[in-house]
């Protein structure tokens, strides 16, 4: 069971970091269309009306329309180049279409023109933590604690990118100072768990961990984290309970889906391995070394012609991650 370890990974939820909201109130579709049109009619009275533009690209970003709405923004800018906040705006709606580096410019540009745009640090925070530069989300979240140091969500996420940078002990006193101002908090709680395995204290671990699901017994990523300690202790059986607890709170956590798939092929149970695999494939990006694993379930499963498939599909995906 030790050797599942190396396939495990940390997931950590961005929810208390993003800033960018991305849902739509489809009820709402009509009145957005309605707003879309009062723009045109003030545009078609006058073309150089900036505040019609953004009004329009807002509206338009509402309705999923990121390319017409990125159209307005542009216009927007061409007549008042020096709005910082519109480029904040700009930096949502490259964000919301999945252009992360488009986003990180537009969100730079906005703090270049106002540097202590706190709004604009936030969301440039979020970026650097999504692109992988947790050195820099680090920098701006000490830049927002100056402004707010009882702002614990910032000193988590501190902790955070201290965990991703394996800092271990970094992050474990930013953990302990959070639980010093509220010994409630789940998250420090379950987070200083993961630390203390990645530490070799898997006592520390489970105790840390346990306290995060008494606080919260519908907690999912805290059943997450103490299954992977219990796969590190040889105890499959006990992972299995807890990755399926995550699941039946959260039945779309990758992080468990993955690892109760590994578990779940190292008992041999490959229906079920299959099934998590699948449902793990709709949810992430392919990657070779899951299709390699679901094209070895196929060969247990006696499918041959489904892990052909699977293989060479990874073989593609192989030469296109090296590249």
């Amino acid at each position: 069971m030790k050797a599942l370890n190396t396939f495990l990974f940390l997931a950590i939820s961005l929810s208390g970091l993003a800033q960018f909201g991305t849902g739509i109130d489809t009820s709402k579709y009509a009145s957005y269309r309605l707003s879309i049109r009062i723009a045109n009619n003030r545009i078609a009275a006058d073309p150089n009306n900036a505040e019609a533009y953004l009004q329009r690209g807002y509206y338009k970003d509402l309705l999923t329309d990121f390319d017409g709405a990125l159209s307005d923004i542009d216009k927007y800018l061409s007549l008042k180049p020096d709005e910082a906040s519109v480029y904040k705006s700009r930096a949502k709606v490259n964000y919301e279409r999945g252009d992360l580096k488009q986003a990180l410019s537009d969100i730079n540009k906005a703090i270049e023109l106002k540097p202590d745009f706190q709004e604009a640090i936030s969301d440039r925070s979020t970026l650097y933590y999504k692109t992988g530069d947790y050195e820099a989300c680090k920098a701006d979240l000490l830049v927002l604690l100056k402004h707010n140091p009882a702002d614990l969500s910032r000193i988590l996420y501190l902790g955070y990118c201290e965990t991703k940078l394996e800092n271990f002990e970094n992050a474990l006193n930013h953990f302990k100072s959070i639980l010093a101002k509220d010994s409630l908090y789940k998250d420090a709680w379950s987070n200083m768990g993961y630390c203390y395995f990645r530490l070799g204290d898997n006592e520390k671990a489970l105790s840390a961990i346990n306290t995060a699901i008494q606080i919260d017994p519908r907690y999912p990523e805290a059943y997450e984290k103490r299954a992977q300690i219990k796969i590190s202790n040889g105890d499959g059986t006990g992972a299995l309970e807890d990755l399926t607890k995550a699941l039946s709170y959260n039945p779309f956590l990758v992080t468990s889906l993955n690892n109760r798939a590994l578990v779940y092929i190292a008992a041999k149970k490959y229906t079920e391995a299959l099934s998590d695999m699948n449902l793990l494939l709709q949810l992430v990006q392919p990657r070779s070394e899951l299709l390699m694993r679901r094209a070895k379930i196929h060969e247990e499963l006696g499918n041959k012609e489904l892990m052909e498939a699977d293989l060479k599909l990874a073989e593609a995906l192989k030469e296109f991650e090296t590249k």
